[in-house]
C-alpha cells in the first residue's frame, strides 16, 4: 500500500469535484433522510467507497492518512455523506475467492453493527445460521451486504466463550441485502441522511467464506489496513470536517450585509469575542489534525511489519479519536455561540452542522467518557501487572497484554 504518487491526484482532490452535487442535495438528505443514488454512485466509482478494498480486488488500498484527508473534505461538505465514507470503505473479511465472485456482478458496499452483539449464531455444515436485530446500522439503505455482531451458541443453545480472551465468542457474517430487512427508521437529531436505523435478519445461512470466525486473529489479505482499526479513525476526520465547515460558515456570515435594524448581525465579525473564538477554533483544528495524522502515520508504519501493532499505539489511536472529536465539538459550540440567534434557524448550514456535530460526538466510541481507557493505560502501564484496562467493551483493539495468558501458548 502506498500513498498516491506525485502524478495522481490525492483522494481529497478527487472528491472535490462532487462538492456542488453534495451541496445541492442537502435538502433531500435532511428531509428525505437519504443520500441520493448519484452521490453513492460517484463515491463508489471514484474509489472513495473502495479505499480499503485490497488492490487485488480492484480497490485502492490507500494510505490511511490520505483517506482521512478525503473523509474530512467530504464531511466539510455534508456531515451525513462524510459519515457514510467512514462506513463504506470497501474493507472486507470475506475470503478472496468469494469476493472475486461477488465483484463480478455486484458492488461491495457494506453496513452493519459490530458494537452491539444482539445476534445469535449456530455452527452448521459449511457455515453458520445467523439471526438477530441490530440498531444504528448507518448506510444500510444503499448497502449490498449487511452484517451484525453475533454470539456463537453451542448445540445446546448456550452462548460460547472465546478461549482467546475469556469474552463471549463473537462472530459476524456478511448477508446479501435481499435477505435483510432494512427498517429505514432512523430519525435522529443530526446525521439525518445516514440511514442509521435498525436491520433484522431472520435465521439465514451464511457460508464460512463470508464469516469472520476468528476476529483479529487471522487475516485473508496481506494489507496493513487489516491490522489496526484505521476505519474508526474517521470519527476524528469527520468531526474535523464539521469543525472546518462551521468556521467557514461563520466567516461567510461576517461578510454578509446586515438586515435593517439587526445590531447583532451588523457587529458580527467585529466583536473581540468573535476574533478570539476564530483564533481558538483555528488552533484547535490544526493541532487536532496534526495529532491525528502523527498517530495514524506511526500506526501504519507499525502495521507494515506487525500483525498486531504496538499496544501503546492502539491506545493512542483510541485516545486521538476521542480527543479530536472533543476538540472539534468545542469548535462548533464556540462558533454556534458567536453566530447568535440566526444559527438556530432550521435549514441554515450552521444549524445543520451543529446538529450533526452533537449527534456524531455522542457515539459510544468517541464520547468523552471513553477517555477512561487511555487514562487506565497511562496509570497502569508501568506497574508490575500493568497495563490493566477495562476490556469488556472494545474501545482499544485487542489482544490485550493482560490477557496474554489466554492467547500465548507456553513454551515447550
Amino acid at each position: 500500500m502506498t500513498e498516491t504518487s506525485a502524478t495522481q491526484p490525492r483522494l481529497a482532490q478527487v472528491v472535490q469535484q462532487y462538492e456542488q452535487m453534495i451541496l445541492d442535495a442537502e435538502t433531500i438528505i435532511e428531509n428525505e433522510r437519504r443520500v441520493p443514488t448519484e452521490i453513492t454512485d460517484a463515491l463508489y466509482d471514484c474509489g472513495m467507497y473502495r479505499a480499503f478494498l485490497p488492490k487485488e480486488l480492484g480497490g485502492l488500498d490507500v494510505h490511511p492518512n490520505e483517506w482521512l484527508e478525503a473523509v474530512e473534505e467530504i464531511s466539510r461538505m455534508n456531515g451525513s455523506v462524510g459519515w457514510l465514507c467512514m462506513l463504506h470503505t470497501g474493507s472486507t473479511w470475506a475470503k478472496p475467492e468469494a469476493m472475486k465472485e461477488i465483484l463480478k456482478t455486484e458492488r461491495w458496499i457494506t453496513a452493519g453493527n459490530v458494537g452491539r452483539a444482539s445476534g445469535i449464531a449456530r455452527k452448521v455444515d459449511g457455515g453458520y445460521m445467523i439471526k438477530g436485530k441490530w440498531p444504528f446500522c448507518s448506510g444500510s439503505p444503499e448497502a449490498t451486504f449487511l452484517y451484525g455482531r453475533s454470539v456463537l451458541h453451542d448445540e445446546n443453545g448456550e452462548p460460547m466463550i472465546s478461549p482467546r480472551d475469556g469474552l463471549p465468542y463473537y462472530i459476524s457474517g456478511y448477508v446479501p441485502a435481499k435477505d435483510v430487512q432494512v427498517h429505514n427508521d432512523w430519525d435522529g437529531l443530526g446525521l439525518r441522511g445516514t440511514g442509521s436505523g435498525n436491520i433484522t435478519i431472520e435465521e439465514v445461512f451464511v457460508p464460512t467464506e463470508m464469516v469472520n470466525e476468528t476476529g483479529i486473529w487471522t487475516h485473508n489479505y496481506d494489507s496493513p489496513l487489516m491490522r489496526a482499526n484505521f476505519n474508526l479513525s474517521a470519527h476524528a476526520a469527520h468531526a474535523l470536517g464539521l469543525a472546518v465547515a462551521a468556521l467557514e460558515e461563520f466567516k461567510k456570515s461576517t461578510r454578509m450585509r446586515a438586515r435593517p435594524g439587526s445590531f447583532r448581525q451588523a457587529r458580527l465579525g467585529k466583536e473581540q469575542s468573535n476574533a478570539i473564538a476564530v483564533g481558538k477554533a483555528d488552533a484547535k483544528i490544526r493541532s487536532a489534525r496534526l495529532f491525528m495524522r502523527d498517530i495514524i502515520g506511526k500506526a501504519y508504519e507499525s502495521a507494515k511489519t506487525n500483525v498486531h501493532i504496538d499496544y501503546e499505539l492502539r491506545v493512542l489511536m483510541h485516545e486521538v479519536n476521542v480527543h479530536v472529536v472533543a476538540e472539534s465539538r468545542q469548535v462548533v459550540e464556540m462558533i454556534f455561540k458567536e453566530v447568535g440567534a440566526v444559527g438556530t434557524v432550521r435549514g441554515l448550514r450552521i444549524e445543520r452542522i451543529f446538529r450533526d456535530m452533537m449527534t456524531a460526538s455522542q457515539h459510544a466510541i468517541v464520547v468523552e467518557a471513553s477517555f477512561d481507557r487511555a487514562g487506565q493505560y497511562w496509570l497502569s502501564k508501568d506497574l508490575e501487572e500493568g497495563p490493566q484496562l477495562d476490556v469488556e467493551f472494545g474501545y482499544v483493539r485487542p489482544p490485550h497484554p493482560q490477557n496474554r495468558h489466554l492467547y500465548e501458548k507456553p513454551a515447550a
